[in-house]
């Protein structure tokens, strides 16, 4: 299938360069028409790395950390009207391109993938079955995001004084002033972090900095209680 238009792939990292290595020769293997991945690296500097500038169609700068910042800093070397946020630990479905593509015909519409973990228990599991509803609640930035850069800007981009919570910032926004579609398909989301800390504290703790957001807890207090029992 392919798509006149041009999708900018937007990768926010810190110091992730093995996740990035795989993941850039998975998406190239997608063979998209128009397409470039910017990289915008908070952390080591990866910008003199062999492997980058064998890479046509990748730029990779090096700027504050903060992934709000990092994000918003790709948005704005995008050089293609239709923006794709894409953690570097997460993997897109094989058909990523089928689907991204019927995705891109309106451009005030936002869109998101259903989620999976790798390796996965039974909580976790029942927790990706909830990506399934186009509700805020169910939201998160692993699940990836595709918009038009229209919609983006008219939405502020991410609120850089979110430390956390900024995807779910943004999605909210989008909500109010565009539409928003699950897309079919399931990206993969490494959860070690869950698996080694312990799931259901770091669900509850999740859940709990999605329900202070939604009652509009400053940037400074959801980063404070992230700290606290999450980082």
């Amino acid at each position: 299938m392919k798509n006149s238009q041009g999708l900018s792939i937007i990768i926010p990292s810190l110091n992730e360069k093995d996740n990035l290595f795989k993941l850039i020769d998975y998406i190239k293997d997608f063979n998209l028409t128009k397409y470039e991945i910017i990289v915008v690296e908070g952390g080591t500097d990866f910008t003199k790395n062999k492997f980058f500038k064998n890479q046509k169609k990748i730029k990779i700068v090096n700027y504050n950390k903060g992934r709000a910042k990092q994000l918003n800093q790709g948005a704005k070397m995008a050089k293609f009207k239709w923006l794709y946020f894409l953690h570097s630990d997460c993997i897109p479905p094989k058909n990523f391109k089928e689907i991204i593509y019927q995705s891109m015909n309106n451009k005030n519409q936002a869109s998101c993938f259903k989620l999976k973990f790798n390796p996965s228990n039974f909580l976790l599991s029942l927790s990706a079955k909830a990506t399934k509803y186009n509700n805020i609640f169910c939201r998160g930035g692993d699940q990836s995001l595709l918009i038009h850069k229209n919609l983006f800007f008219l939405c502020d981009g991410y609120d850089e004084e979110y430390k956390v919570c900024e995807d779910i910032n943004l999605i909210k926004k989008i909500y109010k002033l565009g539409e928003f579609k699950i897309m079919e398909g399931y990206i993969i989301t490494d959860s070690r972090r869950f698996l080694k800390n312990g799931t259901l504290i770091l669900l509850i703790h999740f859940g709990i900095i999605h329900l202070l957001h939604y009652l509009k807890f400053n940037p400074k207090f959801l980063y404070s209680y992230y700290r606290l029992f999450i980082k």
